[in-house]
């Protein structure tokens, strides 16, 4: 097989990668509540900024978990697909899975800080994706779930999305919007964010920064 890219990871981002793909994963399949569990990454950001007290967080995410229920109901009478129905895009999403997974027992076991891993095109692009999706929960834009969905939903599912979002966030007027570099969102997205901001800027060469703590990825195109 011919990889089309070498990629050097931290052990944090191959960690993330791999948290990153099982979400995607999951809501693939139309595990919707599953958005709730990671938006809980927040509450030590919204409690620490002030922007909410722990209970009146822990209500809301009851709140957002109910509601997610009902989408699954609603869109999917609670039948998730497997990954066979998901057709190449369940296999190649398995597979990197796996790979990261299996690469991240290997630096433990090893105590390696950094690795180099290849990597074809649409391995890549489907850890933007993951990332993606990964950072975008965590402000609450679960509309971005619309585009990589592979089950039919009725016409108001978008809409339900949004509405979906706006009890995560708890936020009103002006301020109904959470950007990645805000300080009410869990690092990890902002990881997420650099990840996939790296691998968007392969073929524009622009210069890039990182809005979060870890190194950049360092990618270099093979052949």
């Amino acid at each position: 097989m011919f990889y089309d890219f070498r990629i050097r990871f931290e052990i944090a981002h191959v960690k993330l990668i791999s948290k990153s793909l099982d979400i995607l994963k999951s809501i693939s399949k139309g595990e919707l509540t599953r958005l709730e569990s990671l938006f809980q990454e927040n509450k030590k950001t919204y409690t620490e900024t002030k922007l909410d007290l722990p209970e009146i967080f822990d209500l809301r995410m009851n709140k957002l978990n109910l509601y997610l229920s009902d989408m699954q109901y609603k869109h999917l009478k609670n039948k998730f697909l497997n990954v066979l129905q998901l057709g190449d895009f369940g296999f190649l999403l398995v597979d990197v899975k796996q790979k990261f997974i299996d690469t991240g027992i290997i630096m433990k076991n090893k105590r390696m800080n950094s690795i180099e891993i290849n990597l074809t095109k649409k391995e890549v692009d489907l850890i933007k994706t993951a990332c993606d999706l990964y950072w975008k929960t965590l402000v609450g834009d679960f509309s971005f779930i619309s585009q990589i969905t592979n089950f039919k939903t009725e016409e108001s599912f978008l809409d339900d999305l949004i509405e979906a979002g706006s009890i995560a966030k708890n936020l009103a007027g002006e301020n109904s919007e959470l950007s990645v570099e805000d300080k009410f969102v869990n690092r990890k997205a902002k990881w997420a964010y650099d990840i996939s901001n790296a691998i968007d800027n392969l073929q524009k060469q622009d210069t890039i920064r990182n809005i979060g703590t870890l190194p950049k990825i360092k990618i270099t195109k093979n052949g």
